[in-house]
């Protein structure tokens, strides 16, 4: 209920009729990187969190089956600022939640995480880390990669998850998509990063994953 609402100048008079919340920028401000970033020079909040367009759901994975959270915004908002405290209290710069809404995946055990890469629901403390504004798709893990090497870790509430559709939406980013933006992203996170980047090709996708050891002790 308190969430502001980011559109580009072009959508302001059709998002202005559902909310007054509104925090307008430029049309050609386009793409993850790009957006993200002027988002971060916009907001004059210390702690800013940012929620895709596609995301639909919130769901605790803490039991034998996952709850759905959605219907209560309260609860939702509760969790958002514990792991908003809980990393302004670690000195963390990102954070974020669970990306595999599976309650078979999670460990009781890890009920966070302090190595992963965080997209779609996306959290920062401060301004210590910027967005590379060429990268439109794959930009996100590449400013929480730099939260590790910066900061030494980022911060993952395991115990939370939220559902999106991905890559389903039409308009905004997906407009951006293409398979040669892809591989040239790819490329240059691959150089960037080297062995702390592990790249699967998958039946659907290209999954990607971190490669930097970090235990909770």
């Amino acid at each position: 209920p308190t969430a502001t609402v980011c559109v580009g100048e072009s959508e302001a008079e059709t998002y202005g009729a559902i909310t007054g919340k509104l925090l307008v920028h430029p049309d050609d401000v386009q793409g993850i990187g790009p957006l993200r970033q002027w988002i971060l020079d916009n907001v004059a909040d210390e702690t800013v969190l940012m929620v895709d367009d596609d995301v639909y759901g919130m769901y605790c994975l803490v039991g034998e089956h996952p709850r759905e959270l959605g219907d209560d915004p309260e609860t939702v908002e509760q969790a958002v600022r514990q792991c908003a405290q809980c990393a302004k209290d670690a000195g963390v710069s990102v954070f974020g939640f669970n990306q595999a809404p599976d309650v078979r995946k999670f460990r009781a055990f890890e009920p966070f995480a302090l190595n992963g890469w965080l997209g779609g629901v996306i959290g920062f403390v401060g301004r210590r880390l910027r967005y590379e504004r060429h990268l439109l798709l794959r930009a996100d893990i590449d400013v929480c990669l730099k939260g590790l090497l910066h900061d030494r870790i980022t911060w993952t509430d395991n115990r939370f998850s939220f559902k999106q559709r991905r890559f389903d939406n039409k308009g905004g980013n997906a407009s951006l998509r293409s398979r040669e933006r892809h591989k040239h992203e790819l490329a240059y996170l691959q150089g960037t990063w080297g062995a702390h980047l592990r790249v699967k090709d998958g039946k659907t996708t290209t999954v990607l994953s971190l490669n930097v050891p970090r235990r909770q002790v």
